[in-house]
């Protein structure tokens, strides 16, 4: 499955990508031919400027020309025959052409204008004009083109062209003027055709437009300062081409431009970039709707190949599905089987053996998993014959009448004759298939069967405890309602109800306590630094000492000890291991309390407590089970306990990290050393922000 998912994946991934390919290959074609058409469009279009602009500055040219020999024509004749010159014969002989200059004529060193072409009324007084102050001053040489003006003679907007007129002597004696109308140069650039937004100007070097067209629209004296035309003249550059937009009216454009030689001109025009595009816009849409239209396309076939491809994937999945669930269960029965602590026989349909687990094998003996093929009355034969007689097999068919008869909570325990011992419960499942009829179960309940017989021996224990000090109570107390006595004699019943009450008691606080410290381990445990020659004396300062018997003797080493320990429950255990040492030394004799530290190679350092009495003492056999509960090694009674101060002792050390060791010999006495980890090796594990210790009980626990 993982592998087809695997391929599916693939084979996905591969058909995306190939569609990816071909849409960027596509997309990136249409890119090429609008990047390649505007750039053609551009290159198109100023080739075609830069010829419109050579065309109209040879026109310009000519046209200024012609102006200049007009004037200079002019000039010769005032200087040889002054104010007799008849300048309206000239323009009738076609000498003057009157089209492009519609008026002609010279004015005086006053600036009163004296000759014209055309008839005039009274003297005009023209000195204010600049295109004949600019010759008052000095000869430039040169002739001036001025800016479009209202003429005074004509009443009509006109460029002045002018040059000074100097005597022989170099005086000044005027100056002549040609006019030329700037509609000649609009109505020459509206031939040309460039658009509605297209412009074609004749600018002067001053940035004011002689003549300007935009479209259809006629514009004389407009002004173009800052413009990038003048900036590239100014640097050096006759002729060029830029795109920009319009300082005169904010319209992008492309523009040329050309210099005109000898003369302060400069002749551009422009093409409305948006004109320019326009046919490039129609194709560029082209483009991209074709580009859509196959990008479309590819995408349809990849998503339907991707439908056909997860409908192949979901039916080979569902095929494949079905046999991996088949080949799951399967597996998880094999697993079952095998992993399972529990045993299982399975039989077929002839109830012939058919599959032995592992566990049985384990259960059993070895070899057994080659009773297959046996039928289920030689299988139990088999198995009755491995049991201990009391406990043995009783047969899967009589296991199948008490199923048959609904008796299914009914546990069959058998033992096997075996080394130690090992109980399992047996039971039978029935099965309607096929391939199986039955289904023999065996659990091995050897622990809790070991469980329940130590509860049922502690309850035992504890209520065989428990009644001799309450029969003594209730017969004492019987006594004393039943009859009157004289004052001693129930003094005297009265101690032994007493006593025995109390015995009573500490065995069921006790028995709390013990319960308590398995039930919580050291939850409740508070650890502190204690030193051990403080505590030690608490013990012995709190002790009631036995009558006739002395105070034990306390050998300490002159350094504090510390210990990181829970101080009460520490002093329960020395004051239990005291109460003992006391307690088993009835002839007398000095008990002997001491500490010292335990430095041993490779391990921590450890505080020992050790506690010596000169009593009864124990042989190997008592010494082996003074901490189980309720175990006195007194048997005749004469001393007092419950038997359960050691097991508490145990507790409360074992949760300590520590380690409880006895040393007895019998009618010389014991020795019982309490060693606990130093205060300095055990503080890291005990302090509070230490993680919680896990102590691991191996003990079965307690009723």
């Amino acid at each position: 499955m993982l592998l087809i998912a695997n391929n599916h994946r693939r084979t996905l991934i591969l058909l995306w990508v190939s569609a990816g390919i071909f849409l960027c290959l596509t997309w990136w074609y249409v890119f090429a031919l609008v990047s390649d058409g505007r750039s053609k469009e551009f290159a198109n279009a100023e080739r075609d400027l830069a010829n419109l602009t050579r065309v109209s500055q040879e026109h310009a040219n000519r046209t200024f020309r012609s102006a200049d020999q007009v004037i200079r024509f002019i000039q010769s004749r005032y200087l040889e025959i002054g104010n007799r010159l008849d300048l309206a014969e000239l323009t009738e002989r076609g000498v003057i052409d009157a089209e492009i200059f519609p008026q002609v004529g010279v004015i005086d060193a006053q600036g009163i204008y004296v000759l014209s072409n055309l008839p005039t009324s009274g003297k005009l007084n023209l000195s204010d004009r600049e295109h004949f102050k600019v010759h008052v001053a000095t000869d430039t040489g040169q002739m001036f083109v001025s800016k479009p003006v209202l003429g005074r003679a004509s009443n009509k907007w006109s460029i002045q062209l002018t040059r000074r007129i100097n005597r022989p002597n170099g005086e000044f004696a005027g100056v002549v003027v040609v006019s030329v109308d700037p509609g000649y140069f609009t109505r020459f650039y509206g031939e040309l055709k460039l658009g509605q937004e297209g412009v074609m100007a004749l600018y002067g070097l001053d940035g004011v437009a002689r003549a300007r067209i935009v479209g259809n629209r006629e514009e004389f004296g407009t002004q173009a300062h800052g413009s990038i035309m003048l900036e590239r003249i100014a640097a050096g550059q006759p002729e060029g081409s830029y795109t920009s937009r319009s300082v005169v009216d904010g319209i992008e454009r492309m523009y040329h431009y050309r210099k005109i030689p000898q003369y302060p001109l400069v002749v551009t025009d422009g093409l409305d970039t948006q004109y320019l595009l326009a046919n490039y816009q129609r194709a560029k849409e082209a483009f991209w709707l074709q580009a859509s239209m196959v990008s479309v396309l590819i995408l349809a076939l990849a998503t339907a190949l991707t439908r056909y491809l997860m409908q192949i994937r979901r039916q080979l999945l569902s095929r494949q599905l079905a046999q991996r669930q088949i080949e799951d269960r399967n597996e998880q029965l094999s697993a079952i089987f095998e992993l399972s602590p529990d045993g299982f026989v399975s039989f077929d349909e002839q109830r012939r053996v058919k599959y032995i687990s592992p566990a049985f094998v384990q259960m059993t003996e070895p070899g057994a998993d080659r009773l297959e093929g046996l039928d289920e009355n030689d299988f139990s034969a088999w198995l009755a014959q491995r049991c201990k007689p009391g406990s043995q097999f009783v047969g899967v068919e009589a296991l199948r009448t008490s199923v048959a008869k609904g008796k299914t909570d009914k546990r069959e325990l058998i033992e096997l004759n075996i080394q130690g011992k090992r109980v399992l419960q047996v039971g039978l499942r029935c099965s309607q298939a096929s391939s199986v009829s039955q289904i023999l179960y065996l659990r091995d309940v050897t622990h809790e069967t070991e469980v329940d017989h130590m509860k049922s021996e502690f309850l035992s224990t504890a209520a065989h405890e428990l009644r001799t000090p309450m029969a003594s109570i209730l017969g004492f107390s019987e006594i004393l309602l039943s009859d009157e006595y004289d004052p001693p004699t129930q003094h005297e019943f009265l101690t032994t109800i007493y006593e025995q009450s109390k015995l009573m008691a500490n065995i069921l606080n006790e028995l709390l306590d013990l319960a308590r410290i398995e039930a919580r381990r050291d939850k409740d445990f508070r650890y502190t630094r204690v030193e051990v020659q403080e505590l030690v004396a608490g013990v012995v300062k709190s002790y009631q000492l036995p009558p006739g018997r002395n105070a034990p003797q306390i050998e300490m080493p002159p350094e504090p000890l510390y210990l990181m320990a829970d101080a009460g429950k520490l002093r329960q255990a020395v004051l239990n291991v005291v109460s003992n040492a006391y307690k088993y030394s009835p002839a007398g004799g000095s008990v002997l309390i001491k500490a010292a530290i335990k430095d041993e190679d490779g391990q921590a350092q450890q505080v020992c407590i050790e506690v010596a009495d000169p009593g009864i003492g124990m042989t190997p056999e008592q010494l082996a089970r003074v901490c189980e509960r309720f175990y006195r090694a007194d048997s005749s009674g004469k001393i007092s306990g419950t038997g359960l101060g050691m097991s508490i002792v145990k507790e409360i050390i074992e949760l300590h990290h520590g380690m409880l060791t006895l040393d007895s010999t019998p009618g010389q006495g014991s020795r019982v050393r309490l060693c606990l980890p130093s205060y300095s090796a055990s503080q890291a594990a005990f302090e509070p922000s230490t993680q919680t210790r896990r102590v691991t009980d191996s003990r079965p626990a307690a009723l």
